[in-house]
């Protein structure tokens, strides 16, 4: 696991907290936010690969 530190602009703090006030913490909103963006991100870059020829090894994608 790696540590990040994110600085937040003191005007995007108000709506932040307020998106997140579901959450259990503003640290667990960030934390799914930007896993959700890592998800997103990672599919973008396998959509962009060539088909692979999987003929005969029996996967089925």
């Amino acid at each position: 696991m790696s540590a990040i530190t994110v600085r937040i602009p003191d005007t995007m703090d108000k709506p932040l907290r307020d998106a997140a006030a579901g959450a259990p913490s503003l640290n667990e909103y960030i934390v799914r936010a930007v896993r959700r963006q890592m998800t997103i991100d990672a599919a973008r870059q396998l959509a962009a690969v060539e088909p692979l020829d999987l003929d005969g090894e029996g996967d089925a994608l």
